[in-house]
């Protein structure tokens, strides 16, 4: 194949055109918005479509270019000087990426327009960063190891954080769930915790306190503590415990473990035992968790017993103390006697 010879059209007085060859010499007259004329020579040694090699452009604006490369391509030692480039769009239609880097071939810099440099690093002196994703948002470190996602996958937006890229804590639609133990004090003194629940269990832990504020009706026969009494309660959670005063017992609204504990100050006429009871009805079944028996005599009376029974209840079930005479003595279960329940778990 032979070299061809690259032609122009010339204009002179005498000739009105002709053909003749371009040299290096030669000048292009620059239009649109151009005020003077370029050598050819400033095209440089190379050019194709896969290398610019050295190329300088210059232009008083750029808007909206779209830039569109294949790993295959590249631009070595191009210079853009503009006033405002705005809009371009660059693309990576294989697996290629882009990588911004500073002079040094290393560093990723993002420069603000008051001069300051930033190396590594994504910052703004004022106003919101956002980052917004359709799918998921993944915080990798070079090798591939999970630091955090943000998984919008599921549709509910959770954050998921992790250690040697396992699992260790994630927001659910609850409020947590931890993967393995947590480290550190094992209370908390600086910030109040109240009306938050851990592993079904509300806290603070739910209880309910019933006292005798005069003494109750003397009787013989078996009876629950409080009967014909005035009492005063407390119910720190009433979605978990309620007093019932007519029958005087605490019924529990949730499943769990309860601790039912009763101080027992009695007076009798004479002298006689009495039996005391920590007793859990369920439905229409009564059974005795506990039961404690009580010396009580005329000359030394009142008498104070301690009684506590934890029990596995069922929402609905009836937590109640009672006292019964071994004879015919007439019992009085007097001012300050107590009921309390609460629950474990």
């Amino acid at each position: 194949m032979v070299n061809r010879t690259p032609l122009k059209f010339d204009y002179d007085d005498i000739t009105p055109s002709a053909l003749a060859e371009f040299t290096s010499s030669d000048t292009v007259p620059i239009v649109n918005g151009g005020t003077g004329v370029s050598s050819l020579a400033n095209f440089g040694t190379s050019l194709s479509a896969t290398t610019v090699l050295a190329a300088s452009i210059s232009a008083t604006t750029i808007t909206s270019p779209d830039f569109v490369f294949s790993s295959t391509d590249s631009i070595i030692a191009a210079s853009v000087s503009a006033i405002a480039v705005s809009a371009a769009n660059f693309y990576t239609p294989d697996a290629g990426a882009f990588n911004c880097m500073g002079a040094d071939g290393v560093a990723f810099f993002m420069k603000r327009e008051n001069g300051g440099t930033y190396e590594n690093l994504i910052k703004s002196d004022e106003g919101t960063i956002t980052i917004q994703s359709e799918d998921d948002i993944h915080f990798l470190s070079n090798t591939g190891e999970k630091f955090m996602r943000l998984n919008e996958s599921g549709g509910d937006g959770e954050v998921e954080l992790y250690y040697n890229n396992s699992l260790k804590l994630e927001t659910t639609d609850e409020g947590l769930t931890i993967t393995g133990a947590v480290d550190g004090p094992t209370s908390v003194s600086a910030t109040a915790v109240s009306g938050t629940t851990f592993n079904g269990m509300p806290y603070p832990p739910p209880f309910g306190y019933a006292q005798l504020d005069s003494d109750g009706t003397g009787n013989a026969d078996l009876q629950n503590l409080g009967v014909g009494a005035t009492i005063s309660d407390t119910v720190s959670d009433s979605a978990d415990i309620t007093w019932d005063d007519t029958d005087k017992n605490f019924e529990v609204s949730a499943d769990g473990i309860y601790e039912l504990t009763s101080i027992v100050l009695l007076g009798v006429g004479g002298t006689t035992n009495v039996t005391i009871k920590a007793m859990k009805k369920r439905g229409g079944v009564i059974s005795v968790e506990n039961s404690v028996d009580s010396r009580v005599h005329s000359s030394i009376d009142p008498t104070e017993t301690t009684i506590r029974a934890v029990a596995n209840c069922l929402a609905s079930d009836v937590l109640y103390i009672t006292t019964v005479d071994d004879n015919t003595d007439v019992v009085t279960a007097i001012t300050g006697s107590s009921i309390m329940v609460k629950r474990l778990q």
